[in-house]
């Protein structure tokens, strides 16, 4: 009996990722909602970071502005520490910006402190924190959220 025919292109590299709980369920929520599989999320988030990367490389340093690049949405889905429901914030509205030069063009981070932050859904009053880097320009690199609760919850 015969086998499958072999693929032109064959994925036989195999690469280990280790994720955190908080990362596992990122890659899980996105399979679900999604349909794809997990592993062609990362085969799909991997083309999208190489073609930003390859346009960045692509441009004569002295003719890039980075001005003429898109940058990345800044706007999160943040969850309410009270009831779990999501809010969506712009954080472009309102945040500090600065770069700093690397090998591929300046990294810029995006900070920002709101605490004027309340709730779509229980209107409670929360506080959200962070940044978000952008690296190069046009790709998402890392973010750190902090969001805290301002209210004291009543028992009942």
């Amino acid at each position: 009996m015969k086998g499958r025919p072999k693929k032109e292109d064959s994925r036989d590299r195999q690469y280990r990722v280790r994720l955190n709980s908080v990362e596992d369920q990122m890659l899980s929520y996105a399979s679900e909602l999604t349909g794809m599989q997990k592993s062609d999320i990362f085969r799909q988030a991997l083309q999208d970071y190489y073609n930003k990367v390859r346009l960045v490389e692509s441009v004569p340093e002295e003719d890039y502005d980075y001005d003429d690049w898109g940058h990345i949405s800044l706007k999160r889905a943040i969850e309410c520490p009270y009831c779990g429901a999501s809010n969506v914030m712009d954080f472009a509205d309102d945040c500090d910006s600065f770069s700093e030069e690397r090998q591929m063009g300046p990294q810029i981070t995006y900070s920002f402190d709101w605490e004027d932050c309340y709730c779509d859904a229980c209107e409670k009053q929360f506080h959200v924190y962070g940044s978000i880097w952008e690296y190069p320009v046009g790709a998402y690199n890392y973010e750190d959220i902090k969001v805290e609760k301002l209210e004291d919850e009543e028992e009942d």
